[in-house]
């Protein structure tokens, strides 16, 4: 096991989380998704890795987020074209969040001109790149306990462990879910 950038980003993307800053929050968490999505699609550009792992993960992240699996466009944007352009793009280029995205409705979500998403929508976001395969050798410094939708997990065990979290999900749905093990 090791620590890279990844799990420092991680680390520190959780504590914003918990403090309830949760545009500190993404500062930490993009550059571990960029990497993360690096390890998996190497040759891509930098918009087409992003977007694509979190396509990849969309189930779970969205799972997480609102008990519900979906899949949004809206005006021709899809959820990972807004995590990616009105998150990651913005806050690199811009150092803060777009006004068209935030993280703040405690009552559910909200998706037109402005993509308004419950703050679950991070914490699916941190589990999308922990359990990713390509992040099987990272680990955290302490720590962590994470309970979704009733059920307690410990975050620091998950690392890599994409499969764990699929499983989980397909038990609660009653009926499988995923048709493949890999992106």
């Amino acid at each position: 096991m090791a620590t890279s950038s990844i799990s420092r980003r991680m680390e520190a993307s959780i504590a914003a989380y918990q403090n309830g800053d949760y545009e500190a929050a993404l500062v930490q968490y993009f550059p571990a998704l960029d990497k993360t999505a690096k390890r998996r699609r190497p040759k891509e550009s930098v918009g087409r890795r992003i977007k694509s792992f979190l396509d990849d993960e969309l189930d779970i992240i969205s799972h997480i987020a609102t008990q519900n699996i979906f899949r949004v466009d809206c005006d021709g944007v899809s959820f990972p074209e807004a995590i990616y352009k009105f998150g990651r793009t913005s806050i690199v280029h811009e150092g803060e969040l777009d006004e068209r995205l935030n993280f703040d409705n405690q009552n559910g979500l909200s998706i037109g001109s402005t993509w308004n998403l419950p703050p679950t929508f991070i914490i699916g976001l941190i589990v999308a790149v922990v359990i990713a395969s390509e992040n099987e050798n990272e680990e955290f410094s302490q720590q962590y306990g994470l309970t979704i939708h009733g059920e307690d997990f410990n975050l620091s065990e998950m690392w890599g462990d994409r499969q764990l979290v699929r499983d989980w999900m397909e038990k609660k749905y009653g009926r499988p879910i995923f048709t493949s093990q890999q992106p």
